[in-house]
């Protein structure tokens, strides 16, 4: 079986993790013995118009990027999401008939999986399309919705990543398959009694890691040994650093960067407690692998990490940009009132649900019932 993956993002060059669980999904298929070939765009100068990626062949198409993925300062870019489709529709045609899929997997409903739709349907291609959260902040914007009825008519399986996004128009019916994790997270040792926090998301505006940085000194007013450490980088990197030494914690805050995939599970071996920060979600692949290290979660109260965790239960949930609360809830983290018997069963219900393995074959299975007209 040959499947395209027509994705939004997928890694740019070595060393970029943009994607990375889309590459992680690809390359779990292959080892399952599917051929793998992948439509994404080329949004940084260095990177390959074709890539083979490990036995996946990896096609990119150019649009006006300004070296920056599309999107990323929070609006919508009208003209520049019209370029990116029509390029990226044109492109994919052209690799449909060069490679000859058997089914077409679109991801990110829009604007990805609306091409994926387009062009299944231009060449009588079964497709599949994945929403995985931040296409549903969009979908209800004059347009944007069209373009989303569309690419949900035209295809034949929609498969989110989360049980809330069914409350979305549209998605009610569909399939549940979160994303994967890697092994490695299941195989750290937490430190139980420890009082380090770790943050592992983007240094993005939407990920709002400046209400954990001011939540530093509160938490070290009741626990002055707390030490946090920032992975990931982005657009308010050296701004988070200067705000931390304004703030006289500069100390207190490492921020690391960025780190391969698996060496985060490195960071996460040192830590206690995990915190998430960010307003907006789809499944957030950093908070499944936190619960799989064993980590305390200490994440927004909003849909996406609700479906994951119970305030006082295995976690705690915060309002959002409200760093007392995030304060608040880091310090019961560290003061050890989560039972470690609810720790190590979730643990063991991430694996048994998130395995990459496991998710891979999930996706298999809907594939051929889809290929056969089940």
């Amino acid at each position: 079986m040959k499947v395209l993956v027509i994705s939004n993002g997928y890694p740019d060059f070595k060393g970029s993790y943009r994607g990375i669980f889309i590459q992680r999904l690809c390359k779990e298929l292959k080892k399952q013995e599917l051929d793998i070939v992948v439509v994404t765009p080329k949004v940084f100068k260095e990177s390959p118009f074709f890539q083979d990626d490990e036995g996946i062949k990896v096609y990119r198409f150019w649009y006006p990027s300004k070296n920056q993925p599309l999107g990323q300062s929070g609006k919508i870019p009208i003209f520049g999401m019209i370029i990116y489709m029509i390029f990226g529709f044109f492109k994919s045609l052209r690799v449909i008939m060069k490679e000859k899929p058997d089914i077409i997997h679109g991801n990110w409903i829009v604007p990805t999986g609306l091409i994926a739709a387009l062009a299944g349907f231009i060449t009588r291609i079964p497709v599949i399309n994945t929403a995985h959260g931040m296409d549903l902040r969009i979908a209800d914007k004059p347009g944007i919705n069209i373009l989303f009825g569309i690419a949900t008519m035209l295809s034949k399986r929609i498969t989110i990543v989360s049980e809330n996004m069914k409350q979305k128009r549209g998605l009610e019916e569909a399939e549940v398959i979160p994303l994967g994790v890697d092994d490695v997270f299941f195989n750290v040792n937490r430190k139980e009694n420890g009082k380090t926090v770790i943050s592992t998301r983007s240094l993005e505006s939407l990920y709002d890691v400046e209400t954990l940085i001011r939540a530093v000194p509160l938490v070290l007013e009741k626990i002055f040994d707390a030490r946090f450490i920032i992975l990931g980088t982005g657009s308010q990197d050296e701004y988070l650093k200067q705000l931390a030494q304004s703030l006289n914690v500069g100390d207190k805050v490492d921020f690391i960067g960025s780190v391969p995939n698996t060496e985060i599970a490195r960071f996460m071996s040192e830590a206690t407690v995990y915190v998430s920060t960010s307003l907006a979600d789809g499944t957030s692949v950093s908070l499944l692998e936190a619960l799989s290290a064993g980590l305390i979660p200490v994440v927004t109260d909003i849909d996406a990490n609700r479906t994951w965790v119970t305030q006082n239960k295995e976690g705690f949930l915060f309002k959002p940009k409200d760093e007392a609360d995030l304060a608040e809830n880091i310090t019961g983290a560290l003061d050890g009132s989560i039972d470690d018997h609810i720790l190590i069963n979730k643990r063991q219900q991430m694996k048994n649900k998130t395995s990459w393995s496991y998710i891979a074959e999930q996706h298999r299975i809907l594939y051929n019932k889809v290929i056969l007209g089940c």
